[in-house]
Formats: C-alpha cells, sequence, structure tokens
C-alpha cells in the first residue's frame, strides 16, 4: 500500500523475509549498539559533522495524507512520519538488518513461535511504561480489519499473541512463515500504542482530533490533511535525546513550488525530489541532493478480470509499446533501473551480490523488448484487432509516470490503441489500483522489508490487483514461505515470478533511486534506502 509519489504499500499489507529469524538474531540480541534506536546524546559527535541541537527542521513531502496511521492508509510519506512517532518490536538498521526497537531482544524457539522481551525502558511519549499487555493489544489492534485495514491481512496466519512474561510476549502463527520475522516492525505491519487511547477516541486514530501515541522520539502536536504534520520532541525515549526539537513537515506536491521554498530557505529538506528535475534541485544555492537506490518498483498493472485486458495479445501488446530503457534515461535522468522483475536488485543482494541478482532477475520476465512491429502483431491476434480506447489515472504527485504513460499513449496510437492519462490526487489515485472500472493501472510500490517476496506476495497471492490467478505459482510460493534457506527462497519467489509473467498480468517499467535535496548545512549520516523507516532525526547532522 505509497510516492514524485508516494504510494507503494497495498490496501492488504503483507510483508515477506529473505533470510531466517535466527540467523538475525544473532547480530540484533545483546548489545544496544545493534538497535534502531541507541544511545543518542544531541550534543555528541559523529560521522563527519557533529550532533547539535536543531530548534527547528522543515521538511517537505511531495503528497499529502488523509490520516497519519499507516495500518490505516500506508503510503510511503505515512511511514516516514509514524517512524519519529510509533515504532514496533523489531526495526531495519540503515542496512536493512532486523535489530531489536522496543523489544531489547527476540528469539524463534520453533518453526511458528516467536517470543519477545520488552525493553525495561520503553515508555509512551505520555511518560507511561510499556508493558506486555501493550504489545497483546497491538498485535490486536494491528490484525482489526476496522481500525487496521492495511496490516489485517498480515496477520492473518498469526495464532494468538499472550503475555508470557512480566516482560515477554510470544506470538503464535498457525503455520510456519518466514516471512514473519518482518511482521512486528513499523516498517511493516505493527505499530505499539496504548488501548486506553484508540478507546478515547473510539478507535479511530491518526486523524487530526485523534493524532498518534507511541514510544518514538516525537509525539504530533498538529495535523492539518492538506497542509502538514509538526512534532514535537519527547524525553521518554529509550534511545535517547534527539538532536531536533521540532520537526515540521509541509505537504507540497507541486515540485516547482518545493524547488521556490528552497530557495527561499523555507524549506530545509525535500524528500524524494523528482528526479527529471535534480538538476535544477542540484542547481540551487546552498543545496545537495543525495541519490541512494530505494527498492522501488514501478510497473502497470492489467485487470485481467476487466476486458479487453483479459486477452493475453492485448497485454502483450502493450508490453512491447514499453520503451523502457527511454523512460529511465530521459524521465529518470538515469537514476534508476530497467526493472526485469517484481523483485528489485536490493532486496536479493545480501544473499547473491549485486551481479549475481541482476544475473538473476534479468531473465524473469522474458522477451517483452521495445518493438512497435510485435505490439502491432500481438494486437491483430487479439479480440480487439481494430485497436480500442482505455483511461488510467496517475497521482499528481507521479510526474515521472505521467510522462512514462504520455510517451506510451503515443506510441499506442501507431497501432490503434487511445490511452487518456488523467491525473488525480494520490487519495484518489488509491482507488484505481485494482478497480474494474481501471483495466489499466500502475503500481509504485517502495518495499520496506528486507525481504524478496515483499511485493510478489501481494500482487501474485490471492487479492491481487490484476485479478490474477495461477494455482502453479500460490504453490511456489506457498513453498517459498516455508524454504529457510536464503538463496533457495529467493530461486522459488523468481520462479513464481518467472511463471506469472510470461501471461503478462503486469509489466516491469523501472526500478527507482531515492533522491532528497537538503541544505548544505546539514547532512544526512548513511543515507540509504532504509533511513527514513526508523527513527530518522538523528541521523541529522550539522556541519561544521
Amino acid at each position: 500500500m505509497t510516492r514524485h509519489v508516494t504510494l507503494s504499500r497495498r490496501t492488504l499489507l503483507q510483508g515477506t523475509g529473505a533470510s531466517t529469524l535466527l540467523m538475525l538474531i544473532a547480530a540484533a540480541c545483546g548489545d544496544d549498539t545493534d538497535s534502531a534506536g541507541g544511545d543518542t546524546d544531541a550534543t555528541s559527535s559523529g560521522g563527519t559533522g557533529e550532533v547539535k541541537e536543531i530548534d527547528t527542521l522543515t521538511v517537505a513531502f511531495p503528497s499529502s495524507m488523509s490520516n497519519l496511521y499507516p495500518g490505516k492508509e500506508a503510503g510511503i510519506v505515512n511511514y516516514y512520519v509514524a517512524a519519529l512517532v510509533l515504532e514496533g518490536l523489531v526495526a531495519p538498521d540503515g542496512t536493512g538488518k532486523l535489530v531489536p526497537a522496543v523489544a531489547e531482544s527476540f528469539e524463534q524457539t520453533s518453526p511458528t513461535t516467536y517470543v519477545y522481551t520488552i525493553r525495561s525502558d520503553a515508555k509512551f511519549s505520555d511518560g507511561s511504561a510499556v508493558t506486555a499487555d501493550d504489545i497483546v493489544y497491538s498485535v490486536g489492534l494491528s490484525k482489526d480489519e476496522n481500525v487496521s485495514p492495511n496490516t489485517a491481512y498480515y496477520w492473518a496466519n498469526v495464532q494468538g499473541a499472550e503475555k508470557t512474561g512480566d516482560n515477554q510476549v510470544t506470538i503464535t502463527l498457525a503455520s510456519p512463515d518466514v516471512a514473519f520475522e518482518w511482521g512486528p516492525c513499523a516498517a511493516n505491519a505493527m505499530w505499539i500504542t496504548k488501548q486506553s487511547f484508540v478507546d478515547a477516541n473510539n478507535g479511530d486514530i491518526g486523524t487530526p482530533d485523534a493524532l498518534l501515541l507511541g514510544t518514538g522520539p516525537y509525539k504530533v502536536t498538529s495535523f492539518q490533511p492538506d497542509s502538514g504534520v509538526e512534532l514535537e520532541r519527547v524525553d521518554t525515549w529509550w534511545g535517547g535525546t534527539a538532536p531536533v526539537k521540532t520537526v515540521k513537515i509541509q505537504f507540497i506536491p507541486e515540485e516547482s513550488t518545493r524547488l521556490l521554498a528552497r530557495q527561499s530557505g523555507d524549506i530545509d529538506i525535500a524528500v524524494s525530489i523528482s528526479l527529471d528535475q535534480a538538476e535544477q534541485w542540484a542547481g540551487t544555492e546552498a543545496t545537495e541532493v543525495l541519490f541512494a537506490a530505494d527498492r522501488s518498483y514501478v510497473g502497470i498493472d492489467f485487470n485481467t478480470a476487466v476486458e479487453p485486458f483479459d486477452d493475453i495479445h492485448v497485454r502483450r501488446a502493450i508490453g512491447f509499446a514499453c520503451n523502457r530503457e527511454a523512460f529511465v534515461e530521459k524521465l529518470l535522468g538515469g537514476h534508476g533501473e530497467v526493472a526485469t522483475a517484481l523483485t528489485t536488485p536490493a532486496q536479493i543482494e545480501s544473499v547473491l551480490g549485486a551481479d549475481g541478482a541482476r544475473e538473476k532477475l534479468r531473465a524473469v520476465i522474458g522477451d517483452v523488448t521495445y518493438d512497435l512491429a510485435k505490439a502491432k502483431d500481438a494486437l491483430a491476434q487479439s479480440k480487439v484487432p481494430d485497436g480500442f480506447s482505455v483511461k488510467v489515472g496517475v497521482s499528481s504527485s507521479a510526474p515521472q509516470v505521467s510522462s512514462a504513460f504520455q510517451a506510451l499513449a503515443q506510441d499506442l496510437a501507431t497501432i490503434g490503441i487511445t490511452v487518456e492519462v488523467e491525473e488525480m490526487p494520490v487519495e484518489q489515485w488509491y482507488d484505481t489500483i485494482g478497480s474494474p472500472d481501471w483495466g489499466l493501472a500502475y503500481m509504485w510500490y517502495f518495499n520496506t522489508t528486507g525481504d524478496p517476496a515483499e511485493l510478489s506476495s501481494w500482487f501474485l497471492n490471492e487479492g491481487n490487483p490484476a485479478s490474477y490467478a495461477n494455482d502453479e505459482v500460490a504453490a511456489t510460493l506457498a513453498k517459498a514461505k516455508e524454504e529457510t534457506d536464503p538463496a533457495k527462497r529467493i530461486d522459488l519467489v523468481l520462479e513464481a515470478q518467472t511463471t506469472a509473467l510470461a501471461e503478462l498480468p503486469y509489466v516491469p517499467l523501472w526500478w527507482g533511486e531515492a533522491a532528497v535535496a537538503i541544505a548544505d548545512t546539514y547532512e544526512i549520516e548513511d543515507f540509504g534506502s532504509y533511513t527514513l523507516l526508523s527513527p530518522w532525526t538523528p541521523r541529522i547532522i550539522t556541519k561544521g
């Protein structure tokens, strides 16, 4: 269910994991330096700059949000805000390794049993201690389809969570699932809060009237869905004192307006800048632009239950008309890669290496190269050989995608297919995903876990946006859920994708990069694809 844009998370959120939890325990347990927070002192030095106290940091996001709680609205910007306020039991560090968060340690005691020991110094921002009962309640909240519609599906395999000690919680699965290691994580599907807070707001949280209560370094002091969010530092965080007192997040969907705001010094950081305007950002006075692979996937979705996209020849015609190399070079300025699978290279590099990952992924999609002659031949074999008209909805905060569809529309027009591109607010675009009214759609998805099956577990299982079903694919993914050998699991995940993409319910377009513009008085320590998915202001360092 996220996105430039900003979408990327699914309506029914389901994460998965590439390696076994037991492999991570050795690195994750024990020493607190491996934790997501750590002892952060606002006056200590670190990196190439100094962690000085910052009164106010103003950050511009490229899209708005209607709810702060990712369980309710799972856009990637919702995750970025929640990372400062809400935590899970575990969290990704800057490299994607799973480490302790509110749980000081965790272990898998059987294929279906996970035990978490809660930190004795974990507190909510109101000063109350976090208890095992709070954890059990938060698991239940994540499973609640009414309060957390974007996480309930993920927890379907959880048989129960129970207090098994004063500071211990045990979560039991109905069946083994390697994916679950990433489940109780604020970058995925769990956000710890208090029952009394939720009850006081009649089960409605993340709204302007019912904000958020969590265990992170900040609390939300104001939220205006069309304007922005303001957060204030608290002194209750187990990870120490964050260097930034106040974080002001502004929603500025127009890229030119964000540029002007940076030029005038009204904002310090712009998150997810448009790659086609990266040079303008870099040319702005006192501004630096940072790039990093962000594990994002952009691709076309065909609703195979909607005519004429139930015809593989129609899908192939559009696939052959996608000039993916030109999209990456012209629209992204080279900041990305042509996608050949649903899984991104960064999801499997830790196991296969950079070259090995790309070699594995290269063969997944097969022969869907840019070739208008093949596109015309494929259409001629379809149920609509004379062509047809279709509309596609694009989020107004996704200019590169809009440009890609405009270019695709020009090529498709030469073979008789008319595509109308309709730009709309991101909230409206969410409703096009999997809708029978939008047979042609797209997905801009940001993987937030370190798992090779995160996207395919949604795109290829029941309830996927393409209305796609294949028993062989489902059986292969079922094997992958229980496979604990990382390399074998990757093979199974890619085998399922290869089988599915031969029928072309999706056309992968590109894997992207994150681009952040920042005032040159600051730097972001170890900037990468996981930076904004756990408390991130401690990584903002003042130069000099």
